[in-house]
C-alpha cells in the first residue's frame, strides 16, 4: 500500500477548509450526531485514532473529555500541536500499529476516517476492542466500497469499478500525491467487530443520497436546503438496510461489561 503520510501532509494546511464542501461537511456533521451518544456523561478518557489537525479532539476537550490523538502525519500533528492547549490533550505522534495505550481505560475509542490506511485493518480493531474499557465503545467511520462502486459506474468508469470491488481497494490522488485505502462493506466490519467480541454492532450509511442523486445533486440540494437534505439523511442512515449505499460506513460496538 502506498502510505497516506505524503498526501496528507500536503493537505494539513487546509484541512479545516477542507470540510467546508457540502457534501463533506454534511457527512462529518451527521457522524458528530451519532457519536455524541457514546460519549461518557462525565468527563472521560477518549482516544482519537488517527486525530489529524485535531479537529474532532477540539470538540471533545470543550466538552469536558481527556483525549489522546493519535496521529503519524508530521504537518498535521504539528497542527493538532499548535490548536490549543490544555492538559485535556495528548499527542502520540506515531502510527496507529504501534501505539500501545494503556489497555482497557478508554471510555470511547473513535477511528473517523483513517482506519482504511492501515495495512491491516481488522486487527487495528482488535487493537481498539482492547483499547476501550467493559462497557465503553470502539466507533469507526470508513469509505464505502459500495457507493464508490456505483458512483464509478454513473461516471461511466465501468473498468475502475469492476477493480475496485474486487480489489476491496480504493486510491486518493490529490496535488500528485497518491494513497492507497481499504474500502469496506457493512458485513466485513461487523464481522470483524463480533470478532473483537464487541456486542451491540451497528452500522449507519452515511449519505445515501450521494448514491441514489449522484454527489452534483446531492450538493444543490444541500445547498439550496440544507436542513431538508440532512433531516432526509438522518431518516436514512436509521436503516441498516442502506448503510453500504452510504458515501461513508460508521459502524460502532461496545465491549462487554465485566
Amino acid at each position: 500500500m502506498r502510505s497516506s503520510i505524503p498526501l496528507y501532509n500536503a493537505l494539513a494546511a487546509d484541512y479545516d477548509v477542507h470540510f467546508e464542501v457540502p457534501h463533506r461537511r454534511a457527512y462529518d456533521d451527521l457522524a458528530w450526531e451519532f457519536v455524541l451518544p457514546f460519549l461518557p456523561d462525565t468527563p472521560g478518557q477518549i482516544i482519537d485514532a488517527g486525530c489529524g489537525v485535531g479537529r474532532w479532539a477540539e470538540r471533545l476537550v470543550a466538552l469536558g473529555h481527556y483525549v489522546i490523538g493519535i496521529e503519524q502525519t508530521p504537518a498535521r500533528a504539528a497542527a493538532a500541536r499548535n490548536r490549543w492547549q490544555t492538559d485535556r490533550f495528548r499527542l502520540v505522534e506515531r502510527s496507529i500499529e504501534e501505539v500501545e495505550p494503556p489497555e482497557g481505560e478508554a471510555d470511547l475509542v473513535l477511528a473517523l476516517g483513517s482506519l482504511q490506511y492501515t495495512l491491516d485493518p481488522e486487527q487495528i480493531i482488535e487493537y481498539f476492542a482492547h483499547w476501550v474499557s467493559p462497557g465503553g465503545s470502539v466507533v469507526v467511520l470508513v469509505d464505502s466500497l459500495v457507493a464508490l462502486v456505483l458512483e464509478l459506474i454513473a461516471s461511466g468508469k465501468d473498468d475502475e469499478a469492476l477493480v475496485r470491488l474486487q480489489s476491496r481497494m480504493g486510491t486518493w490522488v490529490l496535488d500528485g500525491q497518491q494513497a492507497d485505502n481499504h474500502l469496506f462493506d457493512r458485513e466485513r466490519l461487523e464481522n470483524a467487530f463480533r470478532r473483537a467480541s464487541l456486542t451491540e454492532v451497528c452500522s449507519k450509511g452515511l449519505l445515501v443520497g450521494a448514491s441514489a442523486l449522484g454527489r452534483d445533486e446531492l450538493t444543490g440540494r444541500l445547498t439550496n436546503d440544507w436542513e431538508a437534505q440532512l433531516t432526509l439523511e438522518r431518516t436514512l442512515a436509521q436503516s441498516p438496510l442502506l448503510a453500504d449505499l452510504g458515501k461513508q460506513l460508521l459502524v460502532s460496538g461496545r465491549r462487554r461489561r465485566l
